[in-house]
C-alpha cells in the first residue's frame, strides 16, 4: 500500500510521511488547477505569437488540456484515498500499539506486584503492598481491604485502607450486607456506576469490588474506588484487577498461614517450656519432703539404741506429716487432672458445717506458725449437704494459701454463712492483698506469687478450690478485705440428697445440686 501511495523509498511508513505525501499531492494537484485553467483563458486573448496561431488548432488545445487536468485530479484523488486508508491503518496500528504498551505496563506491574507480595510472609505488609499495587495499577482514588474474620466467618473486617475512603480499620459488616458483602456471598467481581457517599455527598466516580478468593475459600474482598480525578472504570480493567486479586489472595492465605504456624511455634515453645518448669518443680516438691522422710527414717534406723523414745516418735512424727504433704502433693495433681477432664468425684453428706470447720483448722494451726486461725460461724445451726472432703480440702487451700503470703503473726478468718440452701465461705487475712487485675488470675493452673522460691508448691492450690466449687455448681473469687487484705470468697450451693431417706452419703459427679427452696 506504501508503493501504491507513492511512498517506495519507504520501507516503514509513518504517519508523518503520510501526510506529508498528502500535502504534496494536494500542492500538485492546486498547481495544476490553477495552471491549466489560466493557460485554457490565456488562448483566448492575443497574447500568443502568430505561428503559435497558425500551428496549433486551439479547439484540440483546449481539449487536450482538459483531459490533462481530468487525469491529473484522478491521480490526485486515488492517490488521496490510499493515503487516507494508510492514514486509518496507521492511526490503528498507533492505538494498538499504545494498548499494547498500556497493556505491558500493566502486566509488568502486575509482576512486580506479585513478587512484592510474596517476598515477605507478614500479614500487614502483604495488605500494605496489596493496595499499593492496586493503587499504582488503576490509578485509583481511594480503597480498602476486607478480609474475612477467622473468629466470626459471617463477617467482614476492614484490614486497611487508603486515600479517603470512608472505610475505617476495624469496621465489620455481614457477609450479605452492602455492596462488599454481596460479591463476597455471591463470589462474583463487580464494576458499579458512579457513586455517591450519603455522608458526605462526595461523588467517588465507578469502584471495582472484587472477591479475594483461593482454592474456592474466601479470603476477604478488594474495593476500588476511580475518585473525580480520573475516568470511570472499565470492563477491561475489571478483567485485570480480577486476574490479581488471585495473586493477592494466595499471598494473603500464604501470609495468614505463616502467621497461625508462627502463633502455633509460639505456643509449643511455651508449653515445652512449661513442660519443663513443670518437670523441675515436681521434682523439687516431691523430692523435698522424700529426702526429709528418708532421713528421718535412716536416723531411727540407724541409732534406735542410742535415741530417747520421745525423740524417736518427734522423728516418726515429722516423717508422718512429710508423708501427708506427699500425699496431698499427689491428690493435687489428680485432682487438677480430674478437673480439666470434668470428673471430679464428690461425695455428698449430710454435715454439721461448724463441726467440719473447726476440725480442719484445728488440723492446720500445727502448720500455720505464728498465724492466728479464726473461725467465725452462725450461732444457728448450719447443716448442709456438702462433700465433706472438698469442703476440707477448700478450706486448707485457702488457709494454706494464706499463711504462704502473710507474715508471721497475721490473723486469717474462715467466715461460714448460709447462702440459700447452700454454703458461702469467706476467708480473709490482713495481707498485703491481691491487686485487682490478678484477681481471677491466681486461680489458674500452676499459678503462684511473684516470689516464687518463699511461695513454693505447685500453684494448684486455689486452682482446685475453684474447681471444687463449681463442681458443687457454685463459683470462687477473690477480692480485698475490709483491712486491705486478700479474701476469698467461695459458693457452694447444696448436694442433690440421697434418693433413699436415711443415706448419710451418696457418691455424685459434679452437677448434681439441689433446687433452691
Amino acid at each position: 500500500m506504501a508503493r501504491t501511495a507513492g511512498l517506495r523509498d519507504i520501507d516503514a511508513p509513518r504517519l508523518e510521511d503520510v501526510h506529508r505525501r498528502r500535502s504534496q499531492l494536494w500542492l500538485l494537484s492546486l498547481l495544476v488547477g490553477l495552471a491549466i485553467p489560466s493557460f485554457i483563458v490565456a488562448l483566448g486573448y492575443d497574447v500568443l505569437p502568430a505561428w503559435v496561431w497558425t500551428a496549433l488548432d486551439l479547439h484540440t488545445v483546449r481539449l487536450t488540456l482538459l483531459a490533462l487536468l481530468v487525469v491529473v485530479f484522478g491521480y490526485v484523488a486515488e492517490r488521496e484515498r490510499v493515503l487516507r486508508r494508510l492514514t486509518g491503518l496507521l492511526i490503528e496500528e498507533r492505538v494498538l500499539t499504545a494498548s499494547l504498551v498500556s497493556r505491558v505496563d500493566e502486566l509488568d506491574l502486575l509482576l512486580e506486584a506479585t513478587r512484592a507480595m510474596n517476598s515477605t510472609l507478614d500479614i500487614a505488609t502483604v495488605l500494605d503492598v496489596i493496595l499499593r499495587s492496586a493503587y499504582d495499577l488503576l490509578e485509583a482514588g481511594e480503597g480498602s481491604i476486607q478480609l474475612v474474620d477467622l473468629q466470626h466467618p459471617e463477617m467482614l473486617e476492614v484490614a486497611v485502607a487508603r486515600g479517603a475512603s470512608p472505610a475505617r480499620v476495624g469496621q465489620r459488616q455481614p457477609i450479605g450486607g452492602g455492596i462488599a458483602g454481596a460479591v463476597a456471598a455471591h463470589r462474583d467481581a463487580l464494576l458499579v456506576g458512579t457513586q455517591t457517599t450519603a455522608a458526605s455527598n462526595r461523588s467517588i466516580g465507578t469502584a471495582l469490588v472484587v472477591p479475594l478468593e483461593v482454592r474456592g475459600r474466601l479470603m476477604g474482598v478488594l474495593n476500588l474506588s476511580a475518585g473525580a480525578q480520573r475516568p470511570a472504570f472499565t470492563a477491561f480493567e475489571l478483567r485485570s484487577v480480577a486476574v490479581f486479586a488471585e495473586a493477592a489472595a494466595a499471598a494473603i492465605a500464604n501470609a495468614r498461614r505463616h502467621a497461625m504456624t508462627e502463633e502455633r511455634v509460639a505456643d509449643l515453645t511455651e508449653l515445652d517450656q512449661l513442660k519443663d518448669e513443670f518437670l523441675a518443680l515436681i521434682a523439687h516438691e516431691l523430692r523435698t519432703p522424700l529426702t526429709s522422710m528418708i532421713g528421718m527414717l535412716q536416723t531411727i534406723e540407724r541409732g534406735a539404741e542410742r535415741l530417747q523414745p520421745g525423740r524417736i516418735q518427734d522423728m516418726a512424727g515429722t516423717a508422718r506429716h512429710e508423708g501427708w504433704r506427699l500425699n496431698r502433693l499427689v491428690d493435687d495433681l489428680l485432682n487438677a487432672s480430674q478437673a480439666r477432664d470434668g470428673t471430679l468425684p464428690l461425695q455428698g453428706c449430710h454435715i454439721d458445717v461448724p463441726i467440719a470447720l473447726s476440725r480442719t483448722i484445728d488440723a492446720l494451726r500445727a502448720t500455720a506458725g505464728a498465724h492466728d486461725l479464726q473461725v467465725v460461724v452462725p450461732a444457728d445451726p448450719l447443716e448442709r449437704w456438702v462433700d465433706s472432703d472438698a469442703l476440707s480440702r477448700i478450706v486448707t487451700n485457702l488457709v494454706a494459701n494464706a499463711v504462704k503470703y502473710t507474715p508471721d503473726g497475721s490473723r486469717v478468718v474462715v467466715n461460714a454463712a448460709p447462702w440459700g440452701n447452700g454454703l458461702v465461705l469467706t476467708v480473709t487475712d490482713d495481707g498485703p492483698g491481691i491487686p485487682e487485675h490478678q484477681r481471677d488470675a491466681v486461680f489458674a493452673k500452676f499459678q503462684r506469687g511473684e516470689d516464687r522460691r518463699r511461695a513454693g508448691g505447685l500453684g494448684l492450690g486455689l486452682f482446685i478450690v475453684r474447681a471444687l466449687a463449681e463442681a458443687h455448681g457454685g463459683r470462687a473469687e477473690a477480692g480485698e478485705s475490709a483491712a486491705g487484705g486478700a479474701q476469698f470468697v467461695v459458693h457452694l450451693p447444696s448436694l442433690q440428697p440421697p434418693a433413699e431417706p436415711g443415706e448419710e452419703c451418696h457418691s455424685l459427679r459434679g452437677g448434681s445440686v439441689a433446687s433452691a427452696s
